[in-house]
């Protein structure tokens, strides 16, 4: 064989090995390389997860803390208004004289509920009770507060009436 055909196998069998040990080594390698990076960026994602988990459970504690103190349950919203004022006026010696059923109307695609009740009792411990009910749960806007006092002909005591009109956009 002449010298120029063995210089030429030669690097045919260059080619063939640098191909065989891409194929084999190289490759592998890179493939692995890629898949270490990604995972490390999984990693990096992953690292937080504690810290927002905690984050979120206090979140979740304070938020059923609040629940807690608007004293809601899953019923309607009329049922908690109205027991949340017995329970006011039992605490401040008022009497529901009146709870209507709530007047409903739209306003484009919202509709509006007005709830309506009576009470009677001492000035200051009615505005106790309309103080709890504007700050103890979301039953709306109290929009009207109409003070009445009226004279018993029998008795010939005065009692004060109040009218108060609570406004619920939904």
């Amino acid at each position: 064989m002449k010298i120029n055909t063995k210089n030429k196998l030669l690097f045919l069998g260059i080619a063939i090995l640098l191909l065989a040990s891409y194929k084999l080594a190289i490759n592998k390698t890179m493939w692995m390389r890629g898949e270490y990076k990604r995972l490390e960026l999984q990693v990096d994602k992953f690292k937080d997860i504690p810290k927002k988990l905690s984050i979120l459970e206090q979140k979740n504690s304070y938020y059923d803390s609040i629940l807690g103190e608007m004293n809601l349950v899953d019923t309607s919203i009329q049922n908690n208004l109205l027991r949340t004022i017995n329970q006011e006026a039992g605490k401040n010696a008022i009497r529901v004289m009146d709870f209507n059923q709530p007047h409903v109307s739209q306003m484009g695609e919202n509709t509006l509920y007005t709830y309506s009740f009576n009470l009677n009792g001492n000035y200051t411990d009615v505005l106790k009770v309309i103080h709890t009910i504007e700050q103890k749960g979301n039953f709306g806007e109290i929009v009207h507060v109409n003070f009445e006092k009226k004279k018993n002909y029998k008795t010939n005591k005065n009692s004060l009436g109040a009218t108060i009109f609570i406004q619920q956009v939904r």
